[in-house]
Formats: C-alpha cells, structure tokens, sequence
C-alpha cells in the first residue's frame, strides 16, 4: 500500500485515464470515479457502462469517455479489470493497475499494482485514499458505497472490511443506506411494479434442494429484477429482456448453491446454445449477456445447460446437485 501510494501520488496533475473493464459496473465506475477526484484525471470505459450505473452517473456528475485512446494519455490506470479481454479494444500498453478480481491475469504484466482478493475494488480504493489522508467528499463516497454494494450483490456475500467500509463510506459523505439504494432504480414506481410482475409470473425450477426462478421482462432492467429474485429466497434468479435493442440476460447465483455445486456463474452462461455469439461478464455469482437480437427461449436454453452440468448425488452423500466427475 505504502509504495503504491507514493507511486500513484506522483500522477497528479498528470493527464491520467482511468481504465475500466467494458460494461463497467458501479465497483468500477466508483472506484474510479474516486481516484479521479483525487488526482485528476478521466475515467474512461471501452465500449459501454453497464446500464445500472446510469443513475450513478447522473447523480454524481460523473463524466465518462467511451473509448479512449490510452496513447492520448500520459498514464492509464486500470480499474478493477482481470482480463486484457475485458479492456478492448482499448488495451493500454503500459498501465498502473487496481483490482480485487481472484486470478488477476493483468497483475504481472502492470508498472505497479494494488492487489487483493477482497469484496469489491472500492474497499481497496478507499484504503488508498484512507491512506494519503484524503478523504472522499459526498459524490465520491456515495460512488464508493455504490460499488460495494454491487459486488457483494447487496451484502449476499462481502468480508468483514466491506461491511466497515460502506458504514464508513455513509458516515464520511454524509449520505445513507437509502441514498445508496436509491441509485439501483430510475423511476421506482414504475420499476417496482417490473420486478413485482416478475416475481408473480415467474417461472420456478427446483433442482434438489435449490430453488431457481426464471423470469422474462418487458423493461430494460434485468440486473434488478434478477437481485430482487434472489432477495426473495432463489437460489439461483436467471431474467431475460428482449426488446428493439436486443436480448439482455442476468443470472444471480446463491454462495451456497455455488459453493456445494462448484459453479461459476459466468461459465455456465458461456455454454448456452445462442450466448456464444454475444457477450458474457461478471464474476463466480454473477453473469450477464448481451446479443444484439432475440435469442428465442433463451431462459429454456439456460435451465437445459444448467441441468447438464449437474447430476443428483449418490446415495448419502447430500441432497443437493454437484457437478459430474470425469
């Protein structure tokens, strides 16, 4: 921490880009939303932000360039990125490097680097600014707070140092657990009464011991309604959009389910028939796809590959599923 801090010091006032990964969520955008109030800078992302974060943006006043030329800057700093995939087509020669993601593939090749396998980038982040004495103002702390909440999926998962620092974060800005929420949805009532529709309508599958609920929507904004299924008691919340822009799929999976049936999230959503065309992000708990036409029964599709990934368990090993050997 020490060495980075004096490292990363050296940059203010410098023209600095800090890099996301494509489809930047709020730990990233926070994340990197703070350092540039720090330091200066500007935060950059290679194609788009994830759309959950529009509100964020909104509210804080954050400016984001849509892909930057990393040539055009004297430092790029990647933000919470694994993978140089994640970064095109914008990937930066010679970079600095914040993350938390578990077999960071970027860790090696970085000038320096503040790595850890913690809950989410924005713990990191707010320890280096902890550290330099610089405080987050209310903008940047509520960015902060936003981005932990997202990656440990509204505090399903998350050590202990991301439950301190999201009471720090709220204590320091000024701002509340509200405040925070409030980010997740444009216009409530109408949002509201989405998520409502879905969890009514929804189609639940139950494999073993685990509850999976399966859901198609109308309104683009799957990644909510997906977490609200979750918050329900699923164990598994796969929800579907298919609109003029195309198809957007979220799926949230348990620590429980994921842990006892060694899933990744992302993996799984890999192997659907019509997903390898698109793209897929997220993390062990969490996938998202985006093609730009219909995927018809797409939510079929999920459950069927999802099935063939698990087999019951033998006779007084455990009630739930677990992957295949061999």
């Amino acid at each position: 921490m020490e060495v980075f801090l004096n490292t990363i010091r050296l940059l203010r006032g410098s023209e600095i880009l800090f890099l996301c990964h494509d489809q930047a969520d709020s730990d990233a955008l926070g994340a990197s939303f703070a350092l540039a109030q720090w330091l200066g800078g500007t935060v950059g992302v290679p194609r788009e932000p994830a759309i959950h974060t529009r509100r964020l943006i909104e509210v804080t006043g954050m400016k984001v360039v849509k892909n930057p030329n990393p040539e055009a800057f004297k430092s790029v700093v990647v933000v919470d990125a694994a993978d140089a995939s994640q970064l095109e087509p914008t990937v930066p020669e010679k970079f600095y490097l914040i993350d938390h993601h578990p077999d960071n593939r970027l860790v090696d090749r970085a000038i320096d680097a503040l790595y850890e396998p913690v809950s989410s980038t924005c713990q990191l982040v707010f320890r280096l600014l902890k550290a330099a004495g610089a405080l987050p103002g209310r903008e940047a702390s509520l960015a902060l707070a936003a981005g932990i909440l997202t990656d440990t999926i509204h505090f399903h998962k998350g050590d202990a140092e991301s439950f301190r620092t999201f009471g720090e974060l709220l204590q320091t800005g000024g701002v509340s657990y509200e405040d925070v929420k409030r980010l997740y949805l444009d216009d409530q009532r109408r949002d509201r009464e989405v998520i409502l529709r879905a969890a009514l309508g929804s189609r639940w599958v139950k494999l073993g011991d685990y509850n999976i609920l399966l859901s198609e929507i109308r309104t683009n904004i799957p990644t909510f309604v997906a977490r609200a299924l979750l918050d329900l008691g699923a164990d598994m919340s796969v929800v579907a959009y298919e609109g003029p822009e195309g198809t957007e799929v979220r799926m949230y999976v348990r620590e429980e389910m994921a842990s006892a049936c060694t899933l990744d999230a992302v993996e799984i959503m890999e192997a659907v028939p019509g997903v390898g065309a698109g793209q897929v992000w997220g993390f062990r708990q969490f996938a998202a796809f985006r093609h730009r036409e219909a995927i018809p029964s797409i939510l079929d599709h999920v459950i069927e590959t999802l099935k063939s990934r698990l087999v019951a368990p033998r006779k007084g090993v455990g009630s739930g599923f677990m992957l295949p050997r061999g």
